[in-house]
């Protein structure tokens, strides 16, 4: 989601006046840290390099840039056993990569180490091929989109789609496929819609929006963000929520007609009590990096940090604790949602490949138990973004034409492909 403002190599922390000093901000420690490793590279100081690139993998296990970075200062220090340590990593981390890129290193690393390094390749090419069967829920034709969002409402069959350039929410009917017809656009007070939600308790669409490069804005339109509630039925506004302060709503979760508001632009929570309440911030932790979807399960909440992994945030009072991972890269976790049994479903984007995959949690809550690769190398795979778990089936945008619409405003640089949503059925 957002592809303008998550680039691993440029993301930052957003910092909050506190009382007490804050907290060490995982991912800005982290890039100081890769820095610190280069300068000592530089200056012949290979252990130091070691050492801080060390404490960065800690901060950010996972890290394709860390790890790949490990593997340079093993090369450039001639130390083998660094290298290979390294790219075992990476391949645990369900990471594919060209090692051809490693140029001679990898020549005499295939003769040197035979065995060793012809599991690393093996199993490196292995995370590169597709898993999982999903079949196309939706593919409809919508020239001139941004597509980023899906949210199916179950007892219709209807989809809704957030059309990010367009500023409109799009409905397709389950009699007309083919076709998206607008649901709700700019008059009704969209910015750029990004996450949307089917309400059943309510009988509300939710709808997280703001504005981004890409946003169309109209002239003398100053930039904004809002969570709108849409009728189910007609699409029109039923309630526009506004917090000062607030940067860019992005991804939203709901259960027995509450909401829990995700802003990206400031790495903040917020939480809606009812259609008649008003947001209130459940926490703003300075730690946050890049927080995207959300989800709820096994009484907390369950934030993707784009560059960090998970985030398990209090209900009650919005401590956050940061969720160690197995060996898969939890980084690049766009989308996330969760089964009726506490499963996570996370759609991850930032890493390559893409994939959507199950996480399953250990017993407190804190700590990733397995992971389970379900789709990855799809045919119909371009940048796969937001989802929506319904009755155990995962609906999910297989496409988001992101590299199309520059942040110049511009674009698209060629035209829109046709929208794909893929199921995939747990059961």
């Amino acid at each position: 989601m957002i592809r303008s403002i998550v680039a691993l190599c440029l993301l930052s922390s957003a910092a909050f006046a506190q009382d007490a000093p804050e907290p060490l901000a995982p991912y800005d420690t982290s890039y100081s840290l890769r820095h610190e490793a280069e300068r000592a590279a530089e200056a012949g100081d290979f252990e130091a390099a070691r050492r801080a690139m060390q404490a960065a993998l800690g901060l950010q296990p996972g890290s394709p840039a860390v790890l790949f970075g490990m593997a340079q200062l093993g090369i450039a220090s001639g130390n083998d056993e660094l290298v290979l340590t390294a790219l075992e990593d990476v391949a645990a981390a369900g990471i594919h990569a060209d090692l051809s890129r490693l140029g001679e290193t990898a020549e005499r690393l295939r003769a040197d180490y035979p065995d060793r390094y012809g599991a690393i390749e093996t199993a490196i090419a292995a995370n590169g091929t597709p898993v999982g069967r999903a079949e196309r829920a939706l593919r409809v034709d919508v020239p001139g989109s941004l597509i980023e969002g899906v949210a199916v409402e179950i007892e219709t069959d209807r989809f809704f789609l957030s059309d990010v350039v367009g500023r409109r929410v799009l409905v397709v009917e389950p009699f007309d496929r083919a076709s998206a017809h607008v649901f709700a656009d700019a008059e009704d007070g969209l910015y750029s819609p990004f996450g949307i939600v089917s309400d059943d308790v309510n009988r509300v669409i939710w709808v997280a929006s703001g504005v981004l490069p890409q946003t169309p804005l109209e002239e003398g339109e100053e930039a904004g963000t809002a969570l709108l509630a849409l009728d189910l039925v007609t699409g029109d506004l039923y309630r526009r929520y506004e917090a000062d302060g607030a940067e860019r709503f992005a991804d939203l979760v709901t259960r027995d007609g509450m909401v829990w508001l995700v802003d990206s632009g400031a790495n903040r929570i917020y939480t809606l009590s009812s259609l008649s309440g008003s947001l209130r911030v459940l926490s703003e932790d300075p730690r946050f990096a890049s927080l995207q979807g959300a989800a709820l399960a096994d009484g907390a909440l369950y934030v993707a940090d784009y560059a960090l992994g998970l985030w398990r945030v209090d209900l009650a009072d919005g401590t956050a604790q940061l969720v160690q991972p197995a060996n898969e890269s939890l980084l690049g976790i766009d989308g996330l949602a969760a089964t009726r049994d506490g499963r996570l479903i996370a759609v991850r984007n930032g890493v390559n490949p893409n994939a959507v995959m199950a996480i399953d949690l250990g017993s407190d809550g804190l700590a990733v138990a397995a992971t389970e690769i379900l789709v990855r190398g799809h045919a119909d795979f371009g940048e796969p973004t937001l989802l929506d778990v319904q009755d155990d089936r995962i609906f999910f945008i297989a496409n988001a034409p992101w590299a199309l619409w520059p942040e110049d405003g511009s674009g698209p640089t060629q035209t829109v492909p046709p929208l794909v949503v893929l199921e995939y059925d747990l059961d």
